[in-house]
């Protein structure tokens, strides 16, 4: 099955608001694509007009092209700083020209937004009869102010048919993450958060050190991993994996060989025992059952080849390994 076209998201520049928010989701996403080995998002940077903005504290920023030029699949609309009802008040006085142009979009593009920009596309009615979220202290405005909308600030996410809101000024996280959630394999995705976010990555066997995606610099040892990794692992010859990369065996043995100080074979294969490894951790999948979805010849062979490389059986990986990626 052919993948799915990327979502294009737009990331939306307006006076006033704070784009801290979208330079880490441009992080996250970034991270996401190249984890995913394609594009899940496609980010285009827009303002109202499409010329640059003068966002909060001063600084200003361009953007690609204006909103009305360019179709996106969702809209993200950061935060703005107000810190007040009056001002909350103001701010959507100033916007209104952003208003009309949210109210004016195309239905089929999805709204999404967290903080003080979820205002925004209440007054521009596109959360009108259905439920929405935003920071608490706006609790009473916003009920006040558009009474259509099915606030519920008790949720930190709600996600909607016509939008995503969320609370907070670092909102944008978990928006993020559960759009991403939809789009990846949860364990790919952990492992952009780990990257990201974690102050220190959750302990691994030292032994799939070298098949540690977002750590490989070259893009195309990076192909060849997530091709190691959708291919059974008695269908993952040097021939195989030589063709899919479109070189000869030898030349793909000796780059792989340059790259990771190990032999070819040896490296694709610790790809597939790291797949193994990680499914040992996560759930309680008998042995066999792991061995079959990744495609061994049998689980005599995943046990023998696993604590070969690890110096541990199955069981005894997963005994000491599973504890800590629950913490």
């Amino acid at each position: 099955m052919p993948n799915p076209l990327p979502t294009t998201l737009g990331l939306l520049l307006f006076e006033g608001c704070m784009p801290a928010g979208l330079f880490a989701v441009a992080d996250l996403v970034a991270a996401a694509n190249l984890r995913a080995g394609r594009e899940l998002l496609r980010l285009r940077w827009l303002s109202l007009d499409g010329r640059p903005v003068a966002c909060a504290h001063g600084l200003a920023l361009p953007a690609e092209a204006a909103l009305a030029e360019q179709p996106c699949d969702a809209l993200l609309l950061p935060g703005l700083w107000v810190i007040s009802e009056p001002g909350l008040r103001a701010a959507l006085q100033t916007l209104a020209p952003l208003v009309r142009a949210l109210r004016d979009l195309p239905a089929r593009c999805q709204l999404w937004s967290y903080c003080a920009g979820v205002p925004l596309l209440a007054a521009s009615g596109r959360l009108n009869g259905q439920p929405a979220t935003a920071t608490w202290w706006m609790a009473g405005p916003l009920q006040a102010l558009f009474p259509k909308v099915q606030w519920r600030f008790d949720a930190p996410l709600v996600s909607a048919a016509r939008g995503v809101t969320a609370a907070g000024a670092s909102g944008y996280l978990p928006l993020m993450l559960a759009q991403l959630a939809r789009r990846m394999e949860p364990a790919a995705l952990r492992e952009v958060q780990e990257v990201l976010m974690l102050p220190l990555p959750r302990v691994r066997h030292a032994a799939f050190a070298s098949v540690e995606l977002l750590a490989l610099q070259q893009p195309w040892l990076r192909e060849l991993l997530l091709t190691a990794q959708q291919t059974p692992a008695t269908a993952l010859t040097l021939e195989a994996a030589a063709a899919a990369l479109a070189r000869s065996p030898r030349t793909l043995c000796r780059h792989v060989q340059a790259a990771t100080g190990l032999p070819a074979a040896r490296w694709l294969r610790l790809v597939k025992l790291r797949q193994a490894g990680e499914q040992l951790m996560r759930g309680g999948q008998p042995v066999k059952t792991i061995a079959e979805q990744l495609g061994f010849s049998s689980e005599g062979a995943l046990h023998r080849m696993f604590k070969q490389a690890t110096g541990m059986t199955p069981q005894a990986y997963r005994r000491a390994y599973a504890e800590r990626a629950a913490a």
